[in-house]
């Protein structure tokens, strides 16, 4: 590129050119250097989208019809909210009118790292136990994965236009992830990535307003998730479903994080011990996670201590998007399944003590459940 032509950071060309001894009107330098970049800021690998992509036009195409059949048939339970965002996702150069390339991250938040940390106090080796999904450890994703973004649009440099998503915005993540490369979408509906020992990554995307060179990867799996279905045959509940659309309703991840409601009998069975979450589907896929890393919690803990210190424990953590209200709605589930008296005791304690309706509302529909178990 002629850099005479180079004028407030962009060329005639629309390539942005800010980063020293970069040009970005070359697909290898600025793939290099995008890979470099985001790396360095703590993701796992990168791509670069135009907005303009005819693949990328087809396959939005081709999942909004599936996403619209799938929210006709009441897939998504409760999840009101993806009825109301599917306009925007259905149509990103509508929602992003302004974009004219997307960079994808896809980081791991140390997502089944057994070292991986957490604000849950160990519980003692008698206590009676709920669990937290393993994504819960770490720093919140969202807030990792909105920090690389900027790190990233501070490296593109002033004057560029951007708008990040990590996950709370009208956007088909992993769609943009599959498509730049960066890995498949498993039969659990998560991506799968290569050069990983697990399936468990993060995704944000950057859109920009600028026409980037595109840095599409070409993901080489050792094999074909038809191959395997290890996270079918794992899920506990049905949810997921070979050649199907996975039902929310089922999914365990969806009754403790998503369903604010009162869990019925049903339910109730399906969510286990879990408190938040689920890693069923996620720890199986090869090669399989040997350690199990979920977040034990004693139970007698997370219902006697006061909520404003558990609000302020699990700030910054993914628990604090379910709230302390819902970990401790599901808590009286998994108590109610329990044949211990101890358990009874902590019931009584809570039924006498609790000033949330939820939470009475949900002892009186475990009353069943309690009476089956004695």
């Amino acid at each position: 590129m002629n850099k005479s032509c180079v004028r407030n950071g962009f060329s005639e060309t629309g390539f942005v050119h800010r980063v020293e001894g970069v040009d970005f009107s070359d697909t290898d330098q600025f793939g290099a250097w995008l890979s470099k970049a985001a790396q360095g800021a703590g993701a796992h690998s990168a791509a670069c989208i135009r907005m303009d992509n005819p693949l990328l036009k087809q396959r939005v195409e081709e999942n909004n019809a599936l996403v619209a059949g799938w929210l006709k048939d009441g897939l998504h339970g409760d999840m009101d909210y993806l009825e109301r965002m599917f306009p925007e996702k259905s149509a990103p150069w509508k929602t992003f009118p302004f974009a004219k390339s997307v960079i994808v991250l896809a980081f791991t938040n140390r997502w089944g790292d057994p070292e991986a940390t957490h604000p849950f106090p160990a519980p003692d080796k008698d206590a009676l136990l709920g669990y937290i999904s393993a994504y819960a450890k770490e720093t919140d994703y969202h807030i990792n994965g909105q920090a690389m973004l900027a790190e990233l649009k501070s490296l593109l440099g002033e004057g560029v236009q951007v708008e990040a998503a990590v996950d709370t915005k009208a956007v088909y993540e992993r769609l943009f992830a599959s498509v730049g490369g960066l890995g498949i979408v498993g039969g659990n509906d998560l991506l799968r990535v290569p050069g990983r020992t697990n399936v468990r990554v993060f995704i944000g995307c950057l859109f920009v307003d600028t026409e980037l060179p595109e840095v599409i990867l070409e993901p080489k799996m050792p094999f074909a998730c038809d191959d395997c279905l290890a996270c079918v045959k794992k899920c506990p509940t049905g949810a997921i479903q070979f050649g199907e659309p996975i039902d929310a309703r089922k999914c365990i991840s969806y009754l403790t994080i998503e369903k604010r409601g009162v869990l019925n009998r049903e339910e109730g069975s399906m969510i286990d011990d879990w408190l938040f979450g689920c890693d069923w589907c996620s720890v199986v896929c090869p090669p399989r996670d040997k350690v199990d890393t979920r977040i034990p919690v004693d139970l007698e803990w997370l219902l006697k201590t006061p909520a404003g210190e558990l609000r302020r424990l699990i700030k910054g953590n993914a628990a604090s998007y379910a709230g302390v209200t819902q970990l401790r709605k599901n808590a009286v589930v998994v108590l109610s399944k329990s044949k211990s008296p101890r358990a009874r005791e902590l019931l009584q304690w809570v039924e006498k003590n609790t000033g949330s309706k939820l939470i009475r509302d949900q002892l009186t529909a475990c009353e069943e459940e309690m009476r089956f178990n004695i």
